[in-house]
C-alpha cells in the first residue's frame, strides 16, 4: 500500500500538482515573514485588515478570562454562551436575516446546510465553479448533483424546468473564491421563485468587503431575505477570525439547528473567537473606510495592468481576487516563485481547485496594502524588477 501511494505522490510532482506548505513566522500583515524571509503580502483573506487589529486582539483576551478558551461542547450540550448568542443576533442585524446560526467552520456549515433540507434523489443545482465543500455536501447527503456552465443561468434555468415536482436546492457562491467574479442573482433569483427552488448564497468572499454597508454581493444588488432565503459565509475572510454563519428565516435555521449532523455533534466555537468576531463586526460597520481602500486598490490595480499591457492576463473582477491567468501548471509555478525572489508572496493555482489549462496566481488586496505595492507587483508580472 505505502508503495502505491507513494507512486501517486510521485506522481503529483511530476505533473507539478503536488501542494507544499508554507511555514509562517509573523502576523499576516502588509508584509509577513514566509520561512524567516520578510515577503510583500498579496496572498492573504484578511481583506480588512481586522486579523491583527488590537481591538479584536483585546476582545478575544477579555472572553478567555471570562469563558475560558473551549467551548467545551457542541451547541446542542455546553458549547452555546451569551456571546454565541450575542454574535447570532448582531449578524441577523447586520445582514437583515430573522436568525442566524454559527458553525465552526465554512466546511462544516457547507455540509450541514445540505444534511438538513436535502435527501437522497433530491436535485442539488449547483454551478460547476463552486467551491469543494458544496461539491462534497452533495456526496455526502445523496442528493443527485446537478452542474451547469459557470455563471450560465439559462442552463440552470433548463434544469429548475426539468421534474417539477423534484425538490431543488440552487447554491452559487457569491463571489467565487478563484475567479472573484459573481452571477447575476437577480436574474437566479426571478428563476429560483419561477420553478420553486431554495435559493441559497455563500458569500464568503463578499460580506465584509462589498456594498455600500458591507453586506456583500446581495448589498450591492439590492436583494434581501426574500430574494435569497439562505445566506451563509465564513468569518476567516473580512472578519479575520474563523468559523462561519448561516442566515435565513425562522423555520429554516431552526431546520439546519435540528437537522444538521455537522452542528449537532461538533464543538462550537471557542468562545474568545466569537469575542474576536464580534469586535471585528464592530469594526466593519464603523470604519468603512477598510472597503473604501479596498475598492481604490481594486481601481488602481486594474488601471496598472492596462497600462503595461497585463489586462489580457488579467481577470478584472470587482471583488478583492484579482487572478492572473497563466493557463499551464508550469508557467503558474514559475511566476510565482519568480515573485517569491522579488519578495512578493502569492499562490500558483493548479488542478483540481481550477480546471485544466486554467492555472493562475491568486491575487488579493486588502487594506494593509498601498499603491505602491500593487506598482512594485505589476512591475515584478511583467518581469521589470
Amino acid at each position: 500500500m505505502s508503495t502505491k501511494l507513494e507512486q501517486q505522490l510521485e506522481k503529483l510532482k511530476a505533473d507539478n500538482l503536488f501542494r507544499q506548505r508554507m511555514t509562517r513566522t509573523s502576523k499576516a500583515a502588509r508584509y509577513v515573514s514566509i520561512e524567516g524571509r520578510q515577503m510583500l503580502n498579496f496572498n492573504s483573506n484578511d481583506y480588512l485588515g481586522l486579523a491583527n487589529h488590537p481591538e479584536v486582539l483585546a476582545a478575544a483576551q477579555e472572553a478567555s478570562q471570562m469563558f475560558g478558551f473551549g467551548a467545551t461542547g457542541s451547541p446542542l450540550m455546553s458549547g452555546y454562551t451569551s456571546l454565541h448568542q450575542e454574535l447570532e443576533y448582531a449578524m441577523a442585524d447586520f445582514l437583515g436575516y430573522p436568525k442566524v446560526v454559527l458553525f465552526s467552520a465554512g466546511y462544516l456549515a457547507n455540509i450541514g446546510i445540505a444534511q438538513a433540507f436535502l435527501k437522497r434523489n433530491d436535485w442539488f443545482i449547483q454551478d460547476r465553479l463552486n467551491h469543494a465543500s458544496l461539491i462534497d455536501a452533495a456526496h455526502i447527503t445523496g442528493a443527485e448533483l446537478k452542474r451547469y456552465p459557470h455563471l450560465n443561468n439559462e442552463k440552470a434555468e433548463a434544469i429548475l424546468k426539468d421534474e417539477i415536482n423534484k425538490f431543488k436546492l440552487w447554491a452559487t457562491e457569491g463571489v467565487f473564491s478563484m475567479d472573484g467574479d459573481s452571477h447575476d442573482l437577480f436574474r437566479a433569483a426571478l428563476s429560483a421563485h419561477t420553478y420553486n427552488a431554495l435559493l441559497w448564497v455563500d458569500d464568503c468572499h463578499g460580506v465584509g468587503v462589498l456594498g455600500d454597508n458591507g453586506r456583500g454581493v446581495l448589498d450591492t444588488m439590492t436583494l434581501s431575505e426574500s430574494e435569497v432565503p439562505i445566506l451563509s459565509g465564513t468569518f476567516g475572510k473580512a472578519f479575520g477570525t474563523c468559523g462561519a454563519y448561516v442566515a435565513g428565516s425562522e423555520t429554516l435555521i431552526e431546520t439546519i439547528i435540528q437537522k444538521a449532523r455537522t452542528y449537532k455533534y461538533n464543538t462550537a466555537l471557542p468562545v474568545p473567537v466569537v469575542a474576536a468576531t464580534l469586535k471585528a463586526l464592530e469594526l466593519i460597520k464603523t470604519e468603512p473606510w477598510r472597503r473604501e481602500k479596498v475598492a481604490d486598490l481594486i481601481y488602481y490595480y486594474k488601471k496598472q495592468c492596462d497600462q503595461y499591457g497585463l489586462a489580457e492576463q488579467a481577470k478584472f473582477t470587482d471583488s478583492a481576487i484579482q487572478p492572473i491567468m497563466l493557463k499551464s501548471e508550469t508557467a503558474a509555478l514559475e511566476k510565482s516563485d519568480y515573485l517569491k525572489t522579488c519578495g512578493i508572496i502569492t499562490t500558483a493555482i493548479r488542478p483540481p481547485t481550477v480546471p485544466k489549462n486554467q492555472c493562475r496566481l491568486r491575487i488579493t488586496l486588502n487594506s494593509e496594502l498601498e499603491r505602491e505595492d500593487i506598482d512594485l507587483l505589476i512591475q515584478c508580472l511583467i518581469g521589470n524588477y
